[in-house]
């Protein structure tokens, strides 16, 4: 059976408020200014995406657009922060936690949205369930880049500036 523009509306518009409400409640909690801030602004991203889900309207914005956005905010969370403290940073265990059920309420989402938009006869619901389905797994990579980050700092470094080891 085909899912109605009702029934991923009102299923993606309580997905996305979830969200949102579990990204700022982490971000008031976050130890770790760096997870704070990109919390912040993923629950700033779900805000978005209740907007477009009530508006219906795909062709408002692209996935590639929203996550330009997106990068735009967080590339100057790592600028803000002098080098030498960016790499005296640990996460507490609980920034940790809260980034892996993050990214496993994202990887839902993918899996919710793309099954929506297979199901959906609705070119309109189709197109609106692929874009947040590729924005999420954005927020994905987002999430695993900084759980990167706070658990292996030093790899981190070396694999974002690639760094180089040459023997002799």
């Amino acid at each position: 059976m085909a899912v109605t523009r009702d029934d991923v509306t009102q299923a993606a518009l309580q997905l996305e408020g979830d969200g949102r409400m579990f990204y700022l409640d982490v971000a008031e909690k976050a130890s770790n200014d760096l997870a704070k801030r990109m919390f912040e602004s993923l629950a700033r991203d779900e805000l978005d995406h209740v907007e477009w889900i009530e508006q219906m309207v795909p062709g408002v914005d692209t996935a590639g657009t929203a996550n330009r956005r997106l990068y735009a905010r967080l590339r100057h969370i790592f600028a803000d922060v002098p080098e030498e403290r960016l790499r005296k940073i640990a996460a507490s265990e609980g920034d940790v936690q809260a980034i892996n059920v993050a990214l496993d309420m994202e990887k839902k989402s993918v899996e919710a949205y793309d099954k929506w938009a297979a199901e959906s006869e609705d070119d309109d619901v189709r197109k609106l369930c692929g874009m947040l389905a590729d924005i999420e797994r954005f927020h994905v990579q987002v999430l695993g880049n900084t759980l990167e980050y706070l658990e292996h700092t030093a790899d981190w470094f070396m694999q974002e500036e690639q760094w180089n080891f040459e023997g002799a």
